[in-house]
């Protein structure tokens, strides 16, 4: 029993408009992920001012008293790092970042938390590097674009900083000797010596050793005796704790957003170094909040969207498979329903009409 020639032509039509639906869902979807993709991946560009430290300068030569806020660890959860920025506000001179601002250290990760930071951040401010800002195998390229140098030297009024970079856990051969160069060449210059870096040269919890390793430690310990250092700020440990290192003051700041380490304390916050005209270091520690979280949107589109290449040509894929899908034509009726057609040669049938 054959299928007549209308309900063929239905079904046909069917296949054709179902086909055309896909062709276009499937072309939708491809150039929506890819403009998404593009998107985010210029969102979050390189096109941002970086936070350029201020390497080798002299920052107000006459000041004997100023103040500095410290903060770090907030592993782009960006709603604590808000809360902690406008908390310092303006009631500091400066501010610098102890590291691992970032979570996964992709370019267009540091694009979202650079542009976080402008938004709110109302003094100068600068950053040394943490293990999960350099995470990645171009992440130190990436940190030089937007924080500029990974270790150096400034100086603010009466006082020699010195930032390193420990993030590896360990303090590199050029970092050595640019510390015993800096110690040597400015140290005396100056009333007062304080150093940042990310990870501790020792951890001042009781059995936990969440610092650099013993030797690396050591030979830390080795290039600052004999000179005065007044204080060795560092992060990593997510915890406000206070104790000494090679007979220095050594503190240890609290987490802006990553995990806390502090059993007694769960809120997330900051440290204030108030320098006095009478040459000490107040160092206080400030609570902020108890909540943390991320843009989680602008986190996804940065970290995932906009670095993610697969995705883009994932989109790409679509576009083309429906473009080739909506292009095709339809077979002939008779074809598609599985009867021959069987079409006679030019000229056949006047020739034969002729024999007739």
């Amino acid at each position: 029993m054959t299928e007549s020639k209308p309900r063929m032509t239905r079904r046909t039509a069917q296949r054709r408009l179902l086909r055309r639906v896909a062709a276009v869902a499937l072309l939708v979807a491809g150039i929506g992920i890819c403009l998404v993709c593009y998107t985010a991946g210029t969102a979050f560009s390189t096109n941002l001012p970086p936070f350029l430290p201020p390497a080798g300068r002299a920052l107000h030569p006459m000041a004997t008293r100023f103040r500095m806020a410290a903060f770090g660890d907030f592993g782009a959860r960006v709603d604590s790092m808000e809360a902690v920025v406008q908390s310092i506000g303006s009631h500091a001179d400066v501010a610098i970042c102890t590291g691992d601002m970032m979570e996964f250290a992709r370019e267009t990760e540091y694009g979202h938390v650079v542009s976080e930071l402008r938004e709110e951040m109302r003094c100068p401010f600068w950053a040394v590097p943490g293990n999960h800002d350099l995470s990645l195998p171009n992440s130190l390229e990436v940190w030089h674009r937007f924080f500029g140098q990974d270790f150096y030297y400034w100086s603010y009024g009466d006082t020699l900083f010195i930032a390193l970079n420990t993030a590896t856990g360990k303090l590199p051969e050029e970092q050595r000797l640019f510390l015993q160069h800096t110690l040597s060449s400015q140290r005396e210059r100056y009333r007062r010596c304080v150093i940042f870096c990310h990870v501790p040269p020792v951890d001042l919890r009781p059995k936990a050793s969440h610092c650099l390793p013993t030797e690396e430690a050591e030979i830390f310990r080795g290039i600052v005796a004999g000179y005065k250092i007044d204080l060795i700020v560092t992060g990593h440990i997510h915890r406000y704790m206070e104790g000494t290192f090679a007979g220095i003051r050594l503190v240890h700041l609290p987490s802006s957003g990553q995990v806390i380490r502090d059993p007694d304390n769960r809120m997330y916050g900051y440290a204030i170094l108030d320098f006095k005209a009478d040459g000490s270091i107040l160092v206080k520690h400030i609570d902020v909040t108890a909540e943390t979280g991320r843009e989680r949107m602008e986190f996804f589109a940065s970290t995932v969207l906009g670095d993610k290449p697969i995705i883009f040509f994932s989109g790409l894929a679509l576009v083309v498979f429906g473009s080739i899908l909506l292009g095709q034509r339809e077979k002939k009726i008779g074809a598609a329903s599985g009867f021959a057609v069987i079409v006679p040669p030019k000229g056949s049938c006047r020739r034969t009409c002729g024999t007739q």
